[in-house]
């Protein structure tokens, strides 16, 4: 476990003021990337050193997640949705092997993780062997420079995604791009996607990485016409504003809690405009925007500042929380051999 997650009384009590008696019995996170240290050991020092996500968390063995999840969320019973690690430089192999390890001793969901090199013929006979349920292709895999100006077939070919087709699999995409979900280009591929493989289940990642309610506006505006045909998790998005939206435009049944540790483990907030945030958190990561001592210290988890606004938008609607919470990524992610 990284030494800097640590639980305050503070944290204590603003599970059980603003959480505790909202969240259902279990939650699936739909977002969360497991490894070991020898799945990054090639990662360079420079590339953790420019990119925050990576700086905050590289690290977290399944092990650790339990950990985590136990001390976060005291009472209730959390199952992950297993990613590796989709690094440029990472042993994505190994990561994939690590994967379908806990899917054969503990029974959790877990995605494939896919570079633009792999064969069909060798995704498949992982992906069946190793009991995965979805995919997880990511636009570090074209590029190692964060958000690179790839186009989304650059690190997922037409021929994978026809054998995603094929097996009617889910494959969730972390969507690339400065532009992030308004850009043409990116909601041009997305109807691609769509038209040309009609098996698949697409999911946009981080709410297509809208993490305003500007962004999210113009995204939507674009994918009028295929919203019933795609989901979105919210990962790492903390924004009122984007979850009010989500849930006025979006049927709930397509949206899926996901929480993307060991990333989001901080104690902080975010402060948005009308493209972007920045994250203000206690610890002492580079990426960080002080603020006063007293302001800092009363930071509880991201995490929980994340639940308590999606539950907000949510409102009294406990069938609404099951769904968003557990019961929409059950039945998308199936474990292999399930009832369709």
């Amino acid at each position: 476990m990284y030494s800097y997650f640590h639980k305050t009384p503070l944290d204590e009590d603003f599970f059980e003021r603003h959480l505790a008696a909202r969240l259902p019995e279990r939650i699936l996170d739909a977002h969360g990337h497991f490894d070991l240290p020898e799945h990054v050991a090639s990662v360079p020092p420079e590339a953790i050193a420019g990119d925050w996500a990576m700086e905050c968390g590289l690290l977290m063995s399944y092990e650790d997640y339990r950990a985590y999840t136990a001390a976060l969320f005291p009472g209730v019973a959390v199952e992950p949705l297993a990613l590796p690690w989709p690094i440029y430089q990472a042993d994505t192999a190994a990561n994939n092997d690590y994967i379908a390890g806990l899917i054969g001793r503990f029974g959790v969901r877990g995605l494939l993780t896919i570079r633009p090199e792999y064969p069909p013929e060798e995704i498949e006979r992982r992906y069946l062997a190793g009991g995965f349920c979805g995919f997880k292709p990511y636009p570090y895999m074209a590029s190692p420079i964060k958000s690179a100006e790839v186009g989304i077939f650059d690190f997922m070919t037409h021929e994978q995604f026809a054998l995603a087709d094929r097996l009617g699999a889910p494959v969730l995409m972390h969507l690339p791009r400065a532009g992030k979900l308004p850009d043409p280009h990116n909601l041009a591929d997305v109807h691609e996607i769509l038209a040309r493989y009609p098996r698949l289940k697409l999911i946009l990642a981080h709410f297509g990485r809208c993490y305003t309610r500007e962004l999210f506006l113009e995204g939507l505006a674009g994918l009028e016409d295929v919203l019933d045909r795609l989901w979105f998790d919210c990962a790492a998005v903390v924004n009122p504003e984007v979850y009010a939206l989500a849930f006025e435009r979006i049927d709930y049944r397509r949206i899926l809690f996901g929480t993307d540790f060991p990333i989001m483990l901080w104690h902080g907030k975010r402060e948005w405009d009308a493209r972007g945030y920045r994250n203000l958190c206690r610890e002492e990561f580079s990426f960080r925007a002080h603020r006063s001592p007293e302001e800092e210290a009363g930071y509880t988890f991201v995490v929980y500042e994340q639940l308590r606004n999606l539950l907000d938008a949510i409102g009294d609607r406990p069938e609404v929380r099951r769904a968003v919470l557990y019961d929409n990524a059950a039945a998308l992610y199936q474990r292999p051999g399930a009832a369709q």
